[in-house]
């Protein structure tokens, strides 16, 4: 057996007692180790494909290298190389200014547990950020006269870079630089507040400075959905009908991109999920960029029809996970600049290390920072750092469970339980279960199939119960959506 594939044969057995057999399958059954050069300390992987050689390169070279070190006593280097050659790998976004961060990102924030799935794909890597440049604050909200979707604030120059983010924000860039090539579409996926929607519109920004003449949608899936609603209407109506579908069309398939955010609200939309797979398929077929956003991976993606599942996976899937110390320190010192406030590093590092969740939290702990020490004519500080993170500690947020919500609502309607748990036809207990089964399913993160466990309820009739009060309209019952606000903020004080 040759150096190259006994080495080879060392890595893999490593890993596949380590790595997700499906993740093994996808991007190392075949791969292969090229060339040896125990001289120089190195060795070449190839694989079939640019893609799998990129995300071995950007999720487990820092692996490889301690399997090789682990086996052999040496500190290889490694090279990474694809059959597709003239396909390249994915370039670094990088510039040479003032680092986002002092130090080496030496914490792996997420872990087994964690509901953004990455766990699945990513190692531990380390990388330094001194290649990265401390983000501009811009305070003023400016719209594109171009592309009026597009927030003018959220540029890659101003997205603070950790190890939690910085392969998709180099995935991303290269999107932006590169439209309609083979990571097409791209998929994003993590947790809240975490910056998805930033680079969302990073990317479309960026394509607009790189091609001018680019026609760009950036939306959230919520107005797609009404937009596709309306264009419908009118085809109903013979005595009212109007080209508004056609225009529908025309507006999302004649464009050079396509960003949308929150892509998983069109799950058990089946209408609407048609309209956007056709509109998917034609601006695919003619290479226009495709950018998805989502709270979860594809897979995790309930009542959303398989064909698109698919497609969304056929490009590249990438995802930010939560800020690890290093990383919210930088982005506290981009805030405080953003929002004008002055604090020393003794309140900068007591913050971080007690607001570990996501980037919106930290700001509204910033906030609430500057109105207290205003209100109280004193600069901002260690003392009005602590008695704020203090309240919050003596009245945290719980996870709301199904049965919070079951408890509730019975109470708030003085129904009994048993009664919203039985199979009752009667139409005030049927109205409590639907409004039950919404909120499972607004305010926690379990599918519709688990969601019908809790209920004694299949599939299919939870989704039911959650149209019945997902396509309300506000205005025509506001006594509905008041009562779910109050039943909202009654959760939020268990």
């Amino acid at each position: 057996m040759s150096n190259s594939n006994f080495l080879w044969e060392i890595i893999l057995r490593e890993l596949k007692s380590t790595v997700d057999p499906h993740v093994f399958d996808t991007w190392f059954s075949g791969a292969s180790i090229d060339n040896v050069d125990f001289m120089k300390k190195s060795i070449v992987i190839t694989s079939k494909e640019a893609l799998i050689s990129q995300f071995i390169q950007g999720a487990y070279d820092q692996k490889l290298k301690e399997i090789l070190k682990k086996n052999t006593g040496f500190d290889f280097n490694i090279d990474y190389t694809s059959l597709d050659t003239d396909i390249p790998l994915i370039t670094s976004h990088v510039v040479d200014e003032k680092p986002a961060a002092e130090n080496l990102i030496r914490q792996n924030f997420l872990q087994g547990d964690k509901p953004s799935g990455a766990q699945h794909f990513y190692q531990k890597q380390t990388f330094p950020l001194e290649d990265y440049k401390h983000p501009v604050p811009n305070k003023n909200i400016i719209a594109s006269k171009k592309n009026p979707t597009l927030n003018k604030n959220y540029t890659f120059e101003n997205f603070v870079v950790g190890e939690g983010n910085a392969f998709t924000h180099n995935i991303a860039w290269n999107v932006a630089v590169s439209p309609g090539g083979i990571y097409n579409p791209l998929f994003i996926y993590g947790g809240v507040g975490l910056g998805k929607t930033h680079l969302l519109h990073a990317i479309g920004n960026e394509m607009e400075a790189n091609f001018p003449d680019f026609k760009i949608e950036c939306i959230s899936s919520e107005k797609f959905l009404n937009e596709f609603l309306a264009s419908i209407k009118p085809m109903k109506d013979k005595n009212n009908y109007t080209n508004a579908d056609e225009d529908f069309r025309r507006k999302y398939r004649d464009v050079d991109a396509l960003l949308i955010d929150d892509i998983q609200f069109l799950s058990g939309k089946t209408e609407t999920q048609n309209a956007f797979f056709h509109t998917f398929n034609e601006l695919q077929m003619n290479q226009k960029q495709i950018v998805l956003i989502s709270d979860r991976s594809p897979s995790q993606l309930n009542d959303l029809e398989d064909r698109l599942v698919t497609r969304f996976s056929q490009g590249i899937t990438a995802d930010i996970t939560p800020p690890d110390f290093e990383t919210r320190m930088a982005i506290i010192k981009f805030k405080c600049e953003q929002f004008d406030i002055k604090l020393d590093e003794e309140t900068l590092t007591y913050i971080s290390s007690n607001v570990s969740s996501n980037i919106r939290e930290l700001e509204g702990v910033l906030k609430r920072i500057k109105f207290t020490a205003t209100s109280k004519h004193e600069q901002p500080s260690l003392s009005i750092a602590e008695e704020i993170l203090k309240s919050a500690k003596t009245s945290p947020r719980k996870n709301i469970s199904p049965d919070n919500i079951i408890n509730v609502c019975a109470d708030f309607y003085k129904i009994k339980v048993d009664d919203i748990l039985s199979s009752s036809r009667k139409k005030e207990v049927v109205q409590v279960r639907n409004i039950a089964i919404y909120l499972c399913r607004e305010l926690t993160t379990l599918s519709f199939p688990s969601i019908g466990d809790c209920f004694n309820k299949d599939h299919t009739s939870i989704l039911y119960s959650f149209n019945k009060i997902a396509k309300l309209s506000k205005d025509e019952n506001p006594e509905i959506f008041e009562d779910i606000e109050v039943i909202k903020e009654r959760l939020g004080k268990i």
